[in-house]
């Protein structure tokens, strides 16, 4: 293990790679100008040659006395000439050459050293505060690694950079929990290169001494190699080389940092190769590779450290975002177990509401051309749909559960005054002996009077013949002179004209959408989602003002409210466990939609959108 120390603690020579240019290349003078580039360790090289990644500095000599043209003079240049008049670094005479070269070429490569650290410096500052920002504002984790590997490469001028996160899976067979800390696995999450194009590959590795990764992790230390070609044979960690061996690529240099979480874990591995002088470009030649330094290691470790923070706050914020959700799925849950028969209905209006919002968004034609809804609207659309209906928790059961227009109890006090009544019937022709003649008839007509009473309770609609049929069977039968076999309030409600509610239940199930609103008004909804109530208060607004229960009217509804009350009535009339009534067709309900947007209640256009592109065909019924 001698040589582990020397990995993790190795520094390096960190002056960057000078060229100097002679103009023209064969001046007199070139003789002491390569001897002066060598002795500060820079390499002549022509004029017109590129600039490659490796060079950090290029200096130039021009020669005026062999020079032709007129060449490009800049405070970069020394200028050896007569004339003084020359706007340079420093004019030299011919005669003076062997005095003042050398002094000269080594104050402007020392300065354009300190102006290239300098500008490094800055640009390391500027990364460093770009990696902040960018950082702080991705919720998306692909986005976060990838913006994370870009900026870090740049500030390290790492050719390439691959990221490796600790498997939550794993974390659970720590030691401290009864389980073996080597059953800890680390995995690839992501990965960057400038030079080959990187495929994805799905590299899971034990955290454990045996590969540099694992051993990062495992020691939570950095490792900074200089040539992995050249690792001592007494470490325990041993590069594989796919990646290499499969790409051609070759990996010379490697700086290892791990990410530490707040509390002092490791939660990931940053994982920096081949180091060069300019960012970005594609190396040239893996020859030009050079050792990450000290200062770079320090970068790293700063990189990291934000880096954990993200991906912290990354974690946390999808954790939030679970749990709210488990929340929702809570609520929901518990608003449909006290109406088994509406089971499902809010995740499936969800789920049309948000197909139909990405449909409109996805079309380029009038009327759809300029709606687009953003990611953050879809979710706000998402939630507010799904919660549509929990201010029905604030309606009394029995007017939810409601199947008929008479309630259980009602029908059972009404058959229970006909058999009163059968009985009476009975006892009077006894007593009148007309038993045989008159009884059969009146018992009869109880009986069809009873079927009449059950037949209205249930059917879809009662028209005016219906209505008088029952008034004439109220006025009928008579257990007492005060007291009817049905009473004025049951007669009511047997001839109300379509559904089971009367007026003043009705309006008890229409005050759900407010118990919805006061509801939602009190979860402290983040910004990106503060319109949920809204939205949600909206979803029985009709367009032309005879919706409920603000009486909105055209643009003064949310557009996404629009697209919902469409999903809500579809999935209400084709809905199958209805206690009320029965399924309808896709068709039939496309058919009632259409209606009601010829009367100006609803969109058409969104109407003809979801028939068009039939979305109730990839609802998915939940799983709840």
């Amino acid at each position: 293990m001698a040589g582990l120390g020397r990995e993790i603690t190795a520094s390096m020579n960190e002056t960057p790679s000078v060229e100097v240019a002679l103009m023209p290349p064969n001046s007199a003078f070139a003789g002491i100008v390569a001897r002066v580039a060598a002795g500060l360790g820079a390499t002549l090289c022509r004029p017109d040659s590129p600039m490659t990644a490796d060079i950090a500095v290029r200096v130039m000599v021009v020669d005026m006395s062999r020079a032709t043209g007129a060449p490009r003079l800049n405070s970069r240049c020394i200028v050896i000439s007569d004339d003084p008049a020359y706007a340079a670094w420093d004019v030299i005479a011919l005669d003076e050459v062997e005095e003042r070269l050398p002094r000269a070429m080594r104050n402007l490569v020392e300065s354009e050293l300190l102006r290239a650290r300098a500008e490094s410096e800055r640009e390391t500052i500027a990364v460093l505060n770009q990696i902040g920002y960018a950082l702080s504002a991705i919720t998306d984790r692909t986005q976060l690694l990838d913006e994370l590997l870009t900026h870090a490469r740049r500030a390290l001028r790492a050719d390439g950079a691959s990221i490796y996160l600790i498997d939550e899976a794993s974390v659970g067979s720590d030691a401290t929990l009864g389980g073996s800390r080597s059953a800890r696995t680390i995995r690839f999450a992501a990965a960057q290169n400038d030079t080959v194009p990187f495929f994805a590959g799905r590299t899971t590795l034990p955290v454990d001494d045996h590969s540099l990764i694992g051993f990062v992790a495992n020691r939570a230390i950095p490792l900074n190699i200089p040539d992995l070609r050249l690792l001592p044979a007494d470490v325990p960690y041993k590069p594989t080389g796919s990646f290499d061996i499969a790409t051609g690529y070759q990996t010379r240099s490697a700086l290892l940092v791990p990410l530490m979480d707040r509390d002092g874990h490791v939660i990931g591995v940053l994982l920096f190769v081949n180091h060069k002088a300019v960012a970005g470009l594609p190396l040239a030649s893996f020859d030009r590779v050079t050792p990450f330094g000290e200062r770079h290691l320090a970068m790293a470790r700063s990189v990291a450290s934000q880096a954990a923070v993200a991906l912290e706050n990354y974690r946390l914020y999808r954790e939030i975002t679970t749990l709210f959700d488990g929340f929702v799925e809570a609520a929901v849950t518990a608003i449909e177990a006290r109406d088994p028969s509406t089971g499902g209905h809010s995740y499936r209006v969800a789920q049309l509401t948000e197909m139909l919002a990405r449909e409109v968004t996805e079309a380029e034609d009038p009327p759809f051309a300029d709606v687009r809804f953003s990611a953050r609207e879809l979710t706000e659309l998402h939630y507010a749909a799904i919660l549509h209906d929990f201010g029905k928790v604030g309606v009394r059961e029995e007017v939810l559960l409601k199947a008929g227009r008479l309630y259980p109890w009602e029908l059972a006090q009404i058959e229970q005054r006909f058999r009163i009544a059968s009985l009476q019937a009975t006892l009077e022709a006894i007593r009148e002996n007309t038993a045989d003649s008159m009884l059969p008839p009146r018992l009869a007509q109880l009986q069809e009077d009873l079927t009449l009473v059950r037949r209205l309770n249930r059917i879809g609609r009662v028209g005016e013949t219906e209505g008088n049929a029952i008034r004439v069977v109220a006025e009928r039968w008579k257990l007492a002179e005060a007291e009817p076999v049905l009473h004025a309030r049951e007669v009511r409600r047997l001839c109300i004209p379509v559904g089971t509610l009367d007026p003043e239940e009705r309006l008890e199930i229409e005050r759900h959408v407010e118990h919805t609103y006061r509801f939602l008004r009190v979860i402290p909804w983040t910004r990106e989602l503060r319109n949920v109530p809204s939205l949600a208060y909206a979803h029985h607004e009709k367009i032309d003002g005879t919706g409920y229960p603000r009486r909105l009217k055209g643009e003064a509804i949310p557009y996404g409210a629009r697209l919902m009350t469409i999903s809500d009535i579809f999935d209400a009339l084709t809905a199958g466990d209805r206690p009320y009534k029965g399924a309808m067709s896709p068709e039939k309900a496309v058919q009632i939609l259409r209606a009601e947007a010829a009367a100006g209640k609803v969109m058409g256009a969104a109407v003809e959108l979801l028939n068009a592109k039939r979305l109730w065909t990839r609802v998915v019924e939940p799983s709840v």
